[in-house]
């Protein structure tokens, strides 16, 4: 028990002297007061934001602030001199804001909305599912497939018509197929986005059409789109140039779909080279909204613009521009001398000296290129997120001043994996920092053990909670699918809901009859 409290407690201390060891300030983005380059709130700042209000700290000029009319501008107030009332511009890897304006303000998203749309539809069903369109689904307006009440697509189809052009029946019968309702499938993306640790955002439809409850923030929208990056499905179809849809009655020959995205466009004025995909919107309330996929080198950016105005693919560029000129993208492991704790946080077996855990090799951090990396320092950390890479025992999180710049994940050695259940009797503990945040753990297989258990134990609890609410999204589609089967019988049989509701109960009435005897 006294092994037990010692490694927690050694946990808590590590954590606390490191915070307290975080130093200096970050000046890049503070040539102007417009894109300060600051963590939202909740992500490594005190005080949350509330909906709609600016995050603490962050003194952007020239926005609009929740409940008021047009902004006041400041002259020179946003050094890049965006256009859009929104932007964000998030490091791909790291997930690392670069560059924010308004980027914790409400606003209305358009067809960016068919991003997490797209992640759902991935995540529950089946690309070879067969889906059946329904009147409501046909009667979508502009923008749309076509589709006739009672046709039939393959979800893959409809996900590049989705993501390509835009298609809003094809998002309802989507919407229809995975929840049994728009309603349902709402309530879904809800979930999800919370999940993916979104506070500004509401669904209400899966195409993005004008809803006053219908909302996201450039930040949440940020996050949503870095989470479609871990389907590689997703990476694809934004990055088809043309994709053929199979014969329907609209169009007996097929259909073509390409990508509406301009800066995928080699014929267009806009096209850049380095982006590999994104998401347009628009509609009257939302103005144009963009989201964007860049690469260069190794380095991934994600750019996000709501309510622009006409100039989104130019402020767009400005935002890549600015991130890939600026900023460099840092592969830990080719860093073990400086920014890696030393043997990567490792665990010894003193009988082969083998490291019992390993660094994950997408571990990146995302610095200026001026920046003096003795000033990064490592935290420990062993909480989970979302986007926290299965198998991972311990994180550690860098931090540039006051700014998480990105994280190490650890995980077991497969070829000593064995040895983390083999108990032993505790050999002591060393921690001793190092300039520039380097540092070194040495902890016998006795501690390891603990702290193995301890990480199962958590392991565990996680994995009841996840089947918890995937048994709950898992009920509530079927209720949707049964909800969905019964209107559709009603529809048919022209059957009316009080006669439905009176065929049941006489039904129950008689099933319980049959029981008693």
């Amino acid at each position: 028990m006294k092994q037990w409290i010692f490694t927690i407690a050694l946990s808590i201390s590590l954590v606390c002297g490191q915070l307290e060891a975080a130093a200096g300030e970050y000046t890049i983005q503070k040539e102007q007061t417009g894109g300060t380059g600051q963590e939202p709130a909740g992500q490594g700042q005190a005080g949350q934001k509330q909906a709609g209000q600016e995050p603490a700290g962050l003194e952007q000029a020239g926005q609009k602030q929740a409940g008021q009319g047009q902004a006041a501008r400041t002259e020179n107030a946003d050094f890049l001199k965006l256009y859009a009332q929104s932007a964000v511009l998030m490091d791909g890897s790291s997930g690392r804001i670069l560059y924010g304006k308004g980027q914790d303000i409400i606003r209305p998203m358009a067809s960016t909305t068919k991003i997490m749309t797209c992640i759902l539809a991935l995540e529950l069903g089946n690309l070879d599912d067969k889906v059946t369109a329904s009147s409501y689904a046909a009667s979508q307006p502009k923008v749309h497939l076509g589709v006739r009440s009672g046709e039939e697509y393959r979800l893959e189809d409809l996900l590049y018509a989705l993501m390509l052009e835009s298609y809003n029946d094809a998002a309802v019968m989507i919407a229809e197929n995975i929840g049994g309702s728009v309603e349902e499938f709402a309530a879904l993306m809800n979930q999800k986005a919370e999940e993916l640790g979104c506070t500004g955002s509401n669904f209400v439809n899966p195409s993005g059409l004008n809803d006053p409850e219908h909302y996201t923030t450039a930040y949440d929208m940020a996050l949503i789109a870095r989470a479609a990056m871990n389907y590689p499905e997703i990476v694809e179809i934004m990055g088809t140039r043309v994709y053929k849809i199979p014969p329907s009655q609209k169009a007996p020959e097929g259909q073509t779909v390409s990508p509406g995205h301009k800066m995928l466009k080699k014929n267009d004025a806009a096209f850049d080279s380095r982006v590999f995909g994104g998401k347009t919107g628009f509609t009257s309330l939302a103005g144009n909204t963009l989201v964007t996929y860049a690469k260069k080198d190794d380095m991934t950016l994600i750019a996000v613009i709501l309510n622009g105005h006409q100039t989104h693919y130019t402020d767009t560029k400005k935002l890549l521009d600015f991130g890939f000129s600026r900023f460099q993208s840092m592969k830990l492991t080719d860093y073990e001398g400086s920014l890696v704790p030393e043997n990567h946080l490792t665990y010894s077996d003193s009988r082969t000296d083998q490291s019992l855990l390993l660094l994950n090799q997408n571990s990146r951090i995302v610095l200026p290129k001026e920046a003096d990396l003795s000033a990064v320092v490592p935290i420990v950390s062993y909480d989970e997120t979302s986007l926290t890479p299965s198998g991972t025992v311990v994180t550690v999180n860098y931090l540039y001043g006051e700014r998480t710049v990105g994280h190490a994940w650890i995980t077991p050695n497969p070829a000593v994996r064995s040895r983390l259940t083999r108990s032993a009797v505790p050999e002591g503990l060393s921690d001793q920092a190092a300039p520039g945040g380097r540092f070194r753990m040495n902890l016998s297989r006795g501690w390891l053990l603990a702290a193995g258990a301890s990480a199962a134990l958590a392991a565990v609890a996680c994995g009841i909670l996840f089947f918890l609410k995937r048994q709950k999204i898992r009920e509530a589609r079927a209720a949707a699918v049964r909800k969905h089967r019964r209107e559709q019988w009603m529809q048919e049989s022209g059957c009316s809901a009080e006669e439905f509701e009176a065929l049941l109960a006489k039904r129950k009435g008689s099933s319980g009859k049959k029981r008693r005897h």
